[in-house]
């Protein structure tokens, strides 16, 4: 793949253009003059901008660092050479889905490519993730340094196997480190959630069991307690029946004398709540007739005052024949050409309209004010009025009448009731049997022992019936036991497979590494050899991608913590190029993209990266954005290498 053109609209890009060409790119610009924009671009043009980004660490996502400074929606067309054909990618959204449009056609015509997918542009064309290609090929400002990843490390395995690309080891190891931690990690996972289970049900199983036997015991305690109490208490009824038969008598024909009187109280009260009904039915309930009457007479009053005011404005029929005799007057003027006349008839017409409209309202209002009173006292009239309140005064006579009598009849049911309790008291006195030396009192005695026993068997058998509705049931439990049992037994096989199969990964994952690193070292070392004009002749890097370089002619390498920050930038951009050789798919040719990559690398060294840069520019497009003109001086001139400056857009 190669660039050829590109038009922006993308932070402060304004449909601003830049070509490009074969080989070498150098694009000299000032700071703050848009190269990192013109990066992030590229790499959103290839593979979108994600719009479920959300901000971390005080980092904007890209949809808001690079939302247009002109308030336009993201958008931009990058022309480009895919597979022999010349192609024109675009892209284009809205502010919550930025640049997620995409279309990919050849360039010139309407037709889309379809060998190119919308939604896997950057991986259609490239052949790798944007992972991988963020972590090789485009090399931003200040990120010269690589990490390891799982995708990397996938692309980088290929080197060395069959060129599969679905497995990683460090992806692999993690999910059995996953697996394993589900079963088991110290005290969580789901092992150690069976030996609690199992501990907690083996405990409730023993207690359920215990409390079992327990409820035996007191289900025969409770069967012999009742047939000792019912055998005393037939012994006992049967001293009592002599003294019960007297005793009934009595209280026989005293019941029968309150009988009579509640008779009677009954009957005064329902003859009361029939009065009381009728008053609560009524006009005024059960207000007092006296006060009944000063509301009748201030009503009375009321109305009086309403007619009066009506009456003022004269009557409806009379101002309507008044206003009619206006009109009609008018109208014969109006025959006879006496407009003047005419016309102050009319006026005198329309004035008489209004005065007759707000009659008719002042009238309304009387009628309705009337008419709330009657509601009232449900009558149409101030007769019907009075007659309300004569059969409210007659009926409250009444009921101050029944009232009285209900009164007198309560006390005397009260006198007679407290007299009935006064001889429940001495017959049950007679009745007690606690006292003395008759064999009632004795198997009262022995009967009340029985029943105190049954009592506490009772409670207690209570307190096992509570204590049993919480336990399961020993069966439950039992067969739970079991399943957790064999759950447990599955899970610490699979623990045990799982560890022995990541103790076989990790020594896979040595061993591949083995294989792997000493050819990327190898590659690495090259580069930076030129880089650095032979001072260092052997790069070791572990699987972190972590670098540490060794100076020609010493037996030891040094770690990045004694480089300059130069040579730190001139390693990992060596360690950079080399995954790119090794790791990139050479039949897409991916371009390398690099944004102030050189800003830390003295003049000497800055040439020598630019030769290489030159030379690996023959096999795929390099883009170097640097706000020094010294790479471009370096350069000018020189063949395979293009200076390309960025064009303002209109």
């Amino acid at each position: 793949m190669k660039i050829h053109r590109m038009t922006a609209t993308f932070g402060m890009l304004q449909n601003e253009t830049l070509e490009l060409g074969d080989g070498l790119n150098i694009i000299y610009s000032p700071n703050e003059s848009g190269k990192s924009t013109w990066c992030a671009f590229i790499k959103a043009m290839l593979y979108g901008i994600d719009s479920s980004a959300r901000e971390k660490g005080g980092i904007k996502p890209d949809k808001v660092k690079f939302a247009p400074w002109s308030g336009a929606s993201m958008s931009g067309i990058m022309d480009i050479e895919y597979e022999d054909a010349e192609i024109t990618l675009t892209r284009q959204g809205r502010d919550s889905a930025p640049m997620r449009d995409f279309t990919a056609t050849y360039t010139g015509t309407s037709n889309i490519v379809k060998s190119i997918d919308p939604s896997a542009a950057g991986e259609t064309i490239l052949g790798i993730s944007k992972d991988v290609f963020e972590r090789s090929a485009f090399i931003g400002q200040g990120k010269v340094s690589v990490g390891a990843s799982p995708e990397l490390e996938r692309r980088i395995s290929a080197i060395v196997q069959t060129g599969e690309e679905k497995s990683s080891v460090t992806e692999a190891e993690e999910r059995l480190k996953a697996a394993m931690r589900r079963r088991r990690f110290n005290k969580s996972g789901r092992l150690p959630e069976i030996e609690r289970e199992l501990e907690e049900t083996r405990r409730m199983l023993a207690e359920s069991e215990s409390e079992l036997k327990k409820g035996e015991d007191l289900k025969k305690a409770k069967r012999e307690a009742l047939e000792r109490r019912d055998a005393l208490l037939d012994k006992v009824a049967e001293e009592r029946k002599k003294t019960r038969r007297e005793t009934l008598d009595r209280l026989a024909q005293s019941r029968d004398s309150i009988k009579a009187q509640e008779t009677e109280y009954a009957k005064l009260c329902l003859h009361l709540e029939e009065i009381e009904k009728k008053l609560d039915e009524g006009v005024f309930g059960r207000e007092d007739p006296k006060k009944c009457r000063q509301k009748l007479n201030v009503d009375k009053k009321k109305l009086a005052a309403i007619d009066n005011e009506a009456k003022h404005g004269g009557s409806l029929i009379f101002n309507a024949a008044v206003l009619a005799a206006l009109l009609i007057v008018a109208a014969v003027l109006i025959n006879f050409s006496y407009y003047i006349p005419a016309a102050v008839l009319c006026a005198l017409a329309v004035v008489q309209a209004g005065r007759l409209h707000i009659l008719k309202k002042d009238y309304k209002l009387a009628e309705d004010e009337r008419n709330a009173i009657f509601e009232e006292y449900k009558c149409f009239t101030v007769d019907g009025m009075e007659q309300a309140l004569t059969l409210h005064e007659e009926l409250y006579k009444e009921y101050e009448e029944i009232l009285e009598k209900q009164t007198r009849a309560g006390k005397k049911l009260s006198e007679i009731m407290d007299a009935q309790s006064a001889l429940e008291t001495t017959l049950l006195k007679e009745l007690d049997f606690t006292e003395g030396g008759t064999e009632a009192v004795k198997y009262k005695k022995l009967l009340d022992d029985a029943e105190t026993a049954l009592r506490n068997i009772r409670e207690e058998s209570a307190a096992w019936e509570g204590r049993q509705s919480l336990l399961k049931d020993p069966f439950e439990l039992t067969a739970r036991i079991d399943e957790l049992t064999a759950e447990y037994e599955k899970l610490s096989m699979e623990y045990e497979a799982l560890n022995l199969a990541l103790n076989t990964l990790i020594e896979a994952g040595d061993e591949i590494s083995h294989r792997i690193t000493p050819r990327l070292s190898a590659r690495t070392a090259e580069i930076f050899s030129k880089l650095t004009a032979s001072k260092y002749d052997a790069i070791l890097l572990d699987r972190e991608l972590k670098a540490s370089a060794r100076p020609s002619g010493d037996t030891l390498p040094r770690e990045m913590s004694f480089l300059s920050a130069g040579a730190v930038d001139q390693l990992y951009l060596a360690v950079r190029l080399a995954i790119c050789e090794l790791a990139l798919p050479i039949s897409k040719q991916c371009p390398i993209i690099l944004d102030d990559a050189l800003v830390n690398f003295d003049d000497e060294r800055c040439l020598y990266a630019l030769e290489l840069l030159r030379d690996m520019a023959r096999y795929r497009q390099i883009i170097l954005f640097t706000c020094h003109r010294r790479e471009a001086d370096l350069m000018a001139g020189k063949p395979n290498v293009r200076i390309a400056v960025p064009i303002k857009g209109q």
